[in-house]
């Protein structure tokens, strides 16, 4: 078996030479390594941008568009609901009138954002790129717990009796109160979607057209024209909440 060993250096140039060899070749392969992990990273990155886009656009951003639509919709039943109380219509009136009002009560999802979150795609994204994916998904949360709180305020609006032919003076001031609370949380609704879908559109996170008309005809097909086409504009002006600013989807 024949053993090569390794050439004597007999001056300065030659082991000069050696080692800007070894230097060379040992950054090619750490090039070739950071190349190879930038371009992992690069992909992670990618495909995390993907998914919230695709979750803001398609699923939640939608709800919010439905729910600012439907805002004078359910405003009107409450009115509808209070006039009749406080006339003290029949009670048969009045449960046919509490039954009919039915806000959605979707999910609102962030399982993108929380799987940037809980990864290292967070470490090799700017500070001010994950704020602005922040944006949308700081609302979520507020949106799922005014969600919550509106089914709990519509059960409260239920009559536990169904005979008697006038509501009592306990029922009245209870069904009252709940209306008052369910305009809080339309109302609520109404604002955290509006501020989802702006800060959305900042980042380029926008729906479609034809989502928007598909949304609209689908709600005017039961509710008719109380339903409105959703502007984000701000009515009390861009520096009433500072803060609040979203990312975008594709633009239209």
């Amino acid at each position: 078996m024949d053993v090569h060993k390794p050439k004597p250096i007999h001056n300065w140039r030659e082991f000069l030479k050696e080692v800007g060899t070894i230097v060379l070749g040992v950054g090619i392969a750490l090039a070739a390594e950071q190349t190879v992990e930038w371009w992992h990273w690069k992909n992670r990155v990618r495909d995390a941008t993907e998914a919230m886009r695709i979750e803001l656009r398609d699923d939640d951003g939608p709800q919010a568009y439905a729910r600012m639509a439907m805002r004078s919709c359910y405003a009107s039943q409450l009115d509808a609901i209070q006039s009749a109380v406080e006339a003290g219509r029949p009670r048969r009136e009045i449960v046919a009138l509490v039954n009919d009002y039915f806000p959605p009560s979707p999910t609102w999802d962030s399982h993108a954002w929380n799987a940037v979150l809980s990864s290292d795609v967070g470490s090799h994204v700017p500070p001010a790129q994950m704020m602005k994916w922040s944006g949308p998904y700081a609302f979520v949360p507020a949106l799922a717990q005014r969600n919550a709180q509106e089914r709990e305020d519509r059960t409260a609006l239920q009559l536990t009796h169904r005979e008697g032919e006038k509501l009592s003076v306990g029922e009245t001031e209870a069904m009252l109160a709940a209306v008052a609370k369910l305009r809080q949380d339309n109302n609520g609704m109404y604002g955290f979607s509006g501020a989802l879908l702006r800060r959305g559109r900042e980042t380029g996170i926008t729906l479609g057209e034809d989502q928007q008309d598909f949304i609209l005809k689908s709600l005017r097909a039961r509710f008719h024209d109380c339903v409105v086409v959703p502007t984000l504009a701000l009515p009390y002006g861009p520096n009433r909440f500072p803060s609040l600013v979203m990312p975008q989807a594709a633009s239209n």
